[in-house]
């Protein structure tokens, strides 16, 4: 259990002067909170909610018709996993219309996920959110499904290399890009991040290894917004809006808020303008 008090009172103070909203609710009534001021919101949040002091509680109906009315002025844009052990608003203690939240398997856009870094450039420009955190967890099931593959195939190549030669001629395995499902496609594109993962660690059980892969992949999805969004590179260039990781520890609630990419100033001078899925015509299903 958390629930230390400690400075809880100046944490509520300082919330106060950067979380006030005209109508009960973030509304475009109100202004958009900074980059500083919109991380300083997230943290205070989880604090609150480690702390078992949840402030957030539900909408009555005038806040209900004034988000409705009025529109949405989130506190920050969060590209969060799928898991439903990781609800990113609550986590946040926040409400409807506080946090414009983007969320798949993985937290990733390893296929080249258009219509995730489209939403992300949507809330930028239009609902003018100053931050975009990217969040992970501990206990990923993506990170650890690919953390397997890439051992079981590690342990492979190791054992037999005589079968290397003769890969080509062999029926799909599972969890290849030619294999039929999805899921499995999905796992096979963040094996990478495992075997970063395994190489920045040099070497490790698949536990530890995938631990540290949910960091990799933080900066990975991080990495491909800055690469392919012209949108956000420049913005980000500019300091009107920060880029920012994070990893949720289920076990105690708690966020670790990871900072700026290590690669960000290198990346920024990138030339990608549009995400590769989205770079050629469009095909309609008949």
């Amino acid at each position: 259990m958390f629930c230390s008090c400690l400075g809880e009172q100046a944490d509520h103070q300082h919330e106060q002067l950067v979380y006030t909203s005209k109508l009960g609710v973030r509304t475009t009534v109100d202004e958009p909170l900074s980059a500083s001021q919109a991380i300083e919101v997230l943290q205070a949040g989880n604090r609150r909610f480690v702390q078992c002091d949840v402030k957030a509680g539900g909408l009555g109906p005038d806040m209900r018709r004034a988000l409705a009315s009025h529109g949405q002025r989130p506190v920050a844009t969060v590209i969060g996993c799928a898991d439903s052990r990781c609800p990113v608003e609550q986590l946040f203690d926040a409400r409807p219309g506080d946090i414009f939240v983007l969320r798949n398997a993985g937290n990733t856009c390893t296929h080249a996920e258009g219509s995730m870094v489209g939403s992300v450039e949507y809330s930028v420009l239009n609902l003018e959110t100053k931050m975009i955190l990217v969040l992970g967890h501990t206990g990923c099931g993506a990170i650890m499904g690919a953390t397997k593959q890439f051992m079981e195939r590690s342990a492979q190549e190791s054992t037999d290399q005589s079968t290397e030669a003769s890969e080509s001629e062999q029926p799909p395995q599972p969890g290849s890009c030619k294999s039929r499902s999805t899921l499995l496609g999905l796992l096979d594109a963040l094996v990478p991040v495992a075997e970063q993962a395994c190489v920045e660690l040099g070497g490790g059980s698949t536990e530890e290894i995938a631990a540290h892969a949910v960091k990799v992949n933080v900066w990975r999805t991080i990495n491909f917004l800055l690469s392919y969004s012209l949108i956000i590179r420049e913005k980000v260039a500019s300091g009107e809006v920060g880029l920012q990781g994070a990893i949720y520890d289920m076990s105690s609630g708690a966020v670790e808020f990871l900072g700026k990419s290590p690669k960000q100033a290198q990346l920024l001078n990138y030339d990608g303008h549009v995400v590769p899925s989205m770079g050629g015509p469009v095909r309609q299903v008949s």
